[in-house]
Order: structure tokens, then C-alpha cells, then sequence
């Protein structure tokens, strides 16, 4: 997505609720602030959101404008005002600085987003020291669930964990007892891979960190060389679309491809066309065909709303959004006691299209169900996730 077709999205979504507000807006009460920031008085609602313009970033941002438009954009008697931090977070600098700006600037009582575990890791002590209620949407680093949790920071998406544990074991009932272990050559990579290893009992016959943007054709001759029954590809976006082009031609015959989710979703299946694995066993916290009647018409408002279809982002996003109304409602709307409000967000529990969502207490982070998923060429929707077995209730062990 285009930042302006996001852009013009939000515009829309803000005329059909009449409540919603671009970043600098100054329409609506402007709360008074205390030393630290944070508004002292009821008035709007000031959510900041640190998402970068990425694809990934712009449908988390979608997903909580579609949740917000749904209620009206109140919650508590307040109305919620979604505040935009500066789009360019191209370095821990800048996310500590747009947070800065969001929380001091504009008095928000609540920040919301963080996409990539490194920004999220920059700005954890920022919001921990001045005791900001923060929303994690789209974030996988272990450590914000144990040794850096904070009770300030909540996470609505996951934890690599999450991801990794119990995909190691899904492999192992699955009868893969030779693997290549396939990962990104930065942190969350090596966390999934380390995660999948503790559950995985086969034999890793190739692990290897592919190198972004590089060369995997000599990574697809260790493959081949070893034989192995599956390769697993911990990849996602730009790294996971290469691969699976690469995939196409030089993987050999009769090697099953699977991974975490991400190697499927969306923003990959259209950047690669015809290479698209069909066949291929991936696992993930959500599934667009998830029977849920939440999940159903989640997907059906996003399509309708935005022209696309929803993808985990989004469902991130909407989560997160509704995180925000429910605990908000829950205190009717008087933020001013902090711990109220921390306690408030979180005992928030719901049936959410992923399924139920609650916050495990031990760290922070969702309890989320993992979703094997097949993927399938279907006649009636194209390439699609088909739910096969799941694990659920999935809590990362925390410290």
C-alpha cells in the first residue's frame, strides 16, 4: 500500500465514524499534561501509533482504524483520538525520538504499534521510565516477555516463541525426521530458530541465516546436497518472496517446503506469482478461514473497507485496537490512575477472529492458539491457508 492510499484510506474511515483524527490534529479537547506527559484530565482520548510506512505497518494501522470506525471511535465516555507518530522509523533513534515527540508533544495516554523487534526494544525503557501504557502490535523479541518486561508493555501480537515452540513439534508428528533449518540473519531470526529447535527430536541437517537481499543459491545447494524430508524457511516479506522464487527452480523434487506463517501471508503470495509453494505447511496465530464468526466478519469489513484482503497485520491491529475500547470502557474512561488502567488492559478478554485473546499474566504477552495451515489453490478465492490442526493456548514461559 501506498502511504497516500493509506492516507486517503484513513480520511475515509474518519468521515464514516466522525471521530477519528490525523496526526497533528488540534480539533477536539487538548487535555492538560503532568511532568511525565500524561493528560490529567478526562477530555479525548490521545492514542499515539509508532508504525512505520511499510506494507506491514500500513495494515496494523488499517486493522485499528477498521476496530475504532466499528465502535464510533468512543470507549468510556472519550473520545479516541488516534495520533501518528513520525512514519520514517528507520533506526532505534528515530523510534525513541517519535515516541518522545508523541508522548511529551502530544500528551498521548497510551502508545500503540512498534512494528519490528527493534524499535520496540529502543523505546521499551522510554515508556517503562515514564510509565506509559504501550501496546506491542507487531513484535516478536523474547525479551520484552521476559527479561526486559515491563508493566507498562503489553503485546497483542506474539512472541518468537510462540511461533517457533510449538511449530518444532508439529514438524516431528508430521513425520519430517530430516529438516534445513532456514532463518533470517537478524535477531527474531535466530530466536524462531533457537525456538524451533527446543521442540524439533529429527535431525537438522542444514541450518543456515540467509543474508537479506543476498545471494540463497549456494544456502539451495547445501539443501539438495543434504537430502533432507523438509526444509523450514523462517523468513517473511522480501527475504521470504526470494526464497520461494528460488525455491521454484533449485529446490529438489520431493523436499516438502514449511516455515512460520509469514512465508505465506499476502504481501509474499503476490510478489511471487507462479512460484507461490502450494502444498506448503506453515504455522501462524491466525488464518483468514478461520470458522469463527468474528474472523468472518472481520475479513468481510476489511475487503469491503479497504479493497484487499485482511492479512495478520491487520488482525494485529484490530486486536489492539480493541484492547484499547475494552480497557477504556472498563474504567469509564478515568486514566488518571495508572495502575487502574494497567490492571484494566490487562484483564481484557474477548473473542477475538483468532479465537479467544487474553493476556498470560507471566509475561505480558497474548496466549495465542498456533494454526497449522496448508496451503491450497482454491477455485473460488485463489491461494488460500486451509486450517489442519492447531496448538493452542500457547503462553511464552515469560522469566
Amino acid at each position: 500500500m501506498e502511504r497516500r492510499t493509506a492516507r486517503r484510506e484513513f480520511l475515509r474511515l474518519g468521515a464514516t465514524a466522525g471521530a477519528l483524527a490525523m496526526a497533528g490534529c488540534t480539533s477536539g479537547t487538548r487535555p492538560t499534561r503532568s511532568p511525565s506527559g500524561a493528560a490529567t484530565h478526562a477530555g479525548d482520548f490521545r492514542m499515539g501509533v509508532l508504525l512505520p510506512a511499510t506494507p506491514a505497518g500500513d495494515s496494523i494501522r488499517a486493522g485499528m482504524r477498521l476496530y475504532l470506525q466499528e465502535v464510533g471511535a468512543q470507549a468510556g465516555g472519550r473520545r479516541i483520538v488516534d495520533v501518528a507518530g513520525v512514519e520514517d522509523l528507520v533506526s532505534p533513534a528515530a523510534s525513541l525520538d517519535a515516541v518522545r515527540r508523541l508522548v511529551e508533544g502530544e500528551g498521548v495516554e497510551l502508545v500503540a504499534g512498534c512494528l519490528g523487534s527493534t524499535p520496540a526494544l529502543a523505546v521499551r525503557d522510554y515508556v517503562d521510565g515514564r510509565r506509559v501504557p504501550t501496546l506491542i502490535a507487531g513484535t516478536g523479541a523474547i525479551a520484552l516477555s521476559r527479561g526486559r518486561r515491563s508493566p507498562y508493555v503489553y503485546r497483542t501480537s506474539y512472541s518468537n516463541w510462540q511461533l517457533g515452540q510449538p511449530l518444532g513439534s508439529v514438524l516431528v508428528r508430521r513425520g519430517i525426521r530430516r529438516l534445513a533449518l532456514l532463518s533470517a540473519g537478524d535477531s527474531d531470526g535466530v530466536e524462531l530458530a533457537a525456538a524451533v529447535k527446543e521442540s524439533y527430536t529429527g535431525q537438522v541437517v542444514v541450518e543456515a541465516r540467509m543474508p537479506a537481499g543476498g545471494d540463497y543459491g549456494a544456502v539451495m545447494d547445501q539443501v539438495n546436497d543434504a537430502g533432507p524430508d523438509a526444509v523450514c524457511a523462517l523468513l517473511a516479506g522480501a527475504d521470504a518472496a526470494a526464497f520461494l522464487k528460488l525455491a521454484r527452480t533449485q529446490l529438489a523434487p520431493g523436499i516438502q517446503v514449511t516455515g512460520s506463517g509469514f512465508l505465506v501471508e499476502p504481501d509474499v503470495l503476490g510478489a511471487v506469482g507462479e512460484a507461490a509453494p502450494v502444498g506448503a505447511m506453515t504455522g501462524l496465530h491466525w488464518a483468514p478461514g478461520l470458522a469463527y464468526a468474528e474472523n468472518r466478519a472481520f475479513t468481510a469489513a476489511f475487503q469491503r473497507v479497504y479493497g484487499r484482503p485482511a492479512d495478520v497485520y491487520a488482525l494485529q491491529g484490530f486486536d489492539t485496537a480493541r484492547v484499547v475500547v475494552e480497557a477504556l470502557g472498563a474504567v469509564r474512561g478515568r486514566t488518571a490512575d495508572r495502575r487502574a488502567f494497567l490492571r484494566a488492559i490487562s484483564a481484557v478478554t474477548f473473542t477475538s477472529p483468532r479465537g479467544r485473546f487474553r493476556f498470560d499474566a507471566g509475561s505480558n504477552t497474548v496466549v495465542d492458539t498456533l494454526y497449522v495451515r496448508q496451503l491450497e489453490a482454491d477455485p473460488g478465492q485463489g491461494l488460500a491457508n486451509r486450517v489442519v490442526g492447531s496448538v493452542p493456548n500457547v503462553a511464552d514461559p515469560g522469566r
